[in-house]
């Protein structure tokens, strides 16, 4: 999963969200990068909305059922097909 930091412009390896707390820095030009907290949210939501939409309408699944099924989905699925499109982001404090 290489990404772009956004100070130096290198392609670097960036870690999973799971494996730092608030941010972590960047091996090439020692910037503290984050993923973009817009990017993380933004995909959620989409994921979630769509899955639970189509577990509604197709599925014929309880609502509130098909929250937690695409909430618990997007959890499952967010480290392996969703961190390499977040954008980074340069943490300014």
């Amino acid at each position: 999963m290489t990404q772009q930091c956004p100070h130096c412009q290198v392609e670097i390896q960036a870690p999973k969200l799971s494996a730092y707390e608030d941010n972590f820095v960047c091996p090439q030009c020692a910037a503290t990068l984050s993923h973009s907290q817009i990017d993380i949210f933004l995909y959620a939501f989409c994921f979630i909305a769509l899955s639970a939409l189509l577990l509604i309408l197709v599925g014929h699944v309880n609502a509130f059922i098909a929250l937690v099924i695409a909430t618990v989905g997007y959890r499952l699925c967010r480290s392996r097909f969703f961190e390499s499109y977040f954008r980074l982001t340069r943490c300014t404090h």
